[in-house]
């Protein structure tokens, strides 16, 4: 049983980091600065879930798959995000709990209720990563 446990947890979170690489390199092509992709062109699939899914999946549940999204875009270069971008991403969570991914993900949810169909890589990636890397 615990095994089983632990081989779903592990696929969930190797399925949310294959999604999260498929949409990491668009969101830095956006910014100016330290985290530019250039003139890199990319196509970005839809997340797993929209704003209201999230917002119904537990405080574990959510922590999890914002773990894997964050996890994920620690592995970005490998699909061509500069290492100056992946950097400036880690800075954003440097030191931050699946509890902080949390309590922002459902901040920014609560804040913006027209989000609520917005597919979730671009809800994580807002609620993660864009007021810190405005910042920077």
């Amino acid at each position: 049983m615990v095994g089983d446990l632990a081989s779903f947890r592990c696929f969930v979170r190797c399925s949310v980091a294959v999604v999260a690489l498929l949409g990491a390199a668009a969101p830095c092509a956006a910014q100016q600065g330290p985290c530019s992709a250039g003139n890199t062109q990319v196509s970005i699939t839809p997340g797993l879930f929209t704003g209201t899914e999230l917002k119904a999946l537990s405080d574990d549940q959510l922590g999890m798959y914002a773990a894997g999204y964050v996890d994920a875009l620690q592995a970005a270069t490998m699909i061509g995000v500069t290492e100056q971008c992946r950097q400036a991403l880690q800075s954003c969570v440097r030191g931050k709990r699946k509890a902080d991914f949390v309590a922002a993900v459902r901040t920014y949810l609560r804040e913006n209720p027209n989000r609520s169909d917005e597919w979730s890589n671009a809800i994580l990636y807002n609620a993660l990563f864009a007021h810190c890397l405005r910042q920077q």
